[in-house]
């Protein structure tokens, strides 16, 4: 096996070893979109919590609970609203609506209103945003992770994500940073509020055929690199006996002694000898010898003169 086929194989391997990174890696993906999907399965309709029992995730978040709804009694501080800018919904861009809301147990906590409509110029709501209820009020919140800051400057009382840090250096009061909740109810229910979100979607995604597409061609290039070296070989054995074939057939035109023998013009013989050898080996089929063809009888001219023959042996014989 040449060095060429040698590196060729190389490739290969290291080809199919980055195939099945890949497809590993695409598996890491569905695993996760597994996960998260089981989450909200398991969690988001789920019977809400009580703050005691779960309001811990709010300065801690325990990934298992993500959508779980939580029930706290407290008010809002309306004062400290802020917007978070450029949020999806429904095909429409707008913001989401972020109220802090102290508990009962004396921590306060960041709740999703909901979702509101920008105006023409994007900058500001189109309406005024509903206010929170005043007063003592039940919450039903589920919980959800905060956002990574994403480094972008934004107006007085607005946000460019939900990253609790960020707002938390706004106030001049701590905040719970694990976690915030997205509402599902208040009691009282005001007239008006921020139109709810959406709920997540469970998508399965197109990573396991990603995956398993990976895993085929990890494969494929080895019946690719099996099916090159067939061809190879074959190619290499008609090119040899195709040389064999030239080789005897020019060698007709000269005797044991290297006298040329041949009928036709031995420099035009040497020439189309020197093409040959300059030729690439695909190309010498083009000047195949042709076989001699086989005669299905004898012409009239060969059986007239083979009768003259005939006669003038008999004639000489007697």
């Amino acid at each position: 096996m040449s060095g060429k086929w040698i590196g060729a194989f190389l490739l290969c391997v290291l080809f199919s070893l980055l195939c099945v990174y890949l497809a590993g890696w695409q598996m890491d993906r569905k695993e996760a979109l597994d996960y998260t999907n089981s989450r909200i399965a398991d969690n988001y309709d789920a019977a809400p919590a009580s703050f005691a029992e779960a309001g811990g995730n709010f300065a801690r978040m325990d990934p298992d609970l993500q959508w779980q709804q939580v029930t706290m009694t407290g008010s809002y501080r309306a004062e400290d609203q802020a917007l978070v800018r450029n949020r999806p919904h429904n095909g429409q861009v707008g913001f989401e609506v972020l109220v802090p809301f102290t508990t009962q147990e004396g921590e306060t906590v960041v709740v999703d209103r909901g979702w509101v409509a920008t105006g023409d110029d994007n900058a500001a709501p189109a309406q005024a945003v509903p206010a929170p209820p005043a007063g003592t009020v039940t919450v039903t919140a589920r919980l959800h992770s905060p956002e990574a800051a994403t480094g972008r400057n934004s107006p007085e009382g607005q946000l460019p994500s939900i990253d609790l840090t960020d707002y938390a250096q706004r106030l001049d009061y701590p905040i719970q940073e694990g976690a915030y909740g997205i509402m599902s109810a208040e009691d009282p229910s005001p007239a008006e509020r921020p139109q709810p979100l959406a709920a997540p979607e469970q998508d399965a995604g197109p990573n396991l055929s990603y995956s398993l597409q990976w895993y085929a061609f990890a494969v494929l290039i080895y019946v690719a690199y099996g099916w090159c070296a067939r061809q190879k070989v074959r190619n290499d054995r008609m090119d040899a006996e195709l040389v064999a074939e030239l080789e005897q057939y020019y060698g007709t035109f000269y005797d044991e002694d290297g006298t040329y023998v041949g009928e036709d013009d031995e420099a035009v013989v040497r020439r189309r000898m020197d093409m040959i050898d300059d030729m690439p080996r695909h190309m010498k089929a083009i000047v195949r010898p042709r076989p001699a063809r086989k005669r299905r009888g004898i012409t009239d001219e060969e059986a007239e003169d083979a009768a003259l023959d005939a006669a003038e042996a008999a004639r000489r014989g007697h």
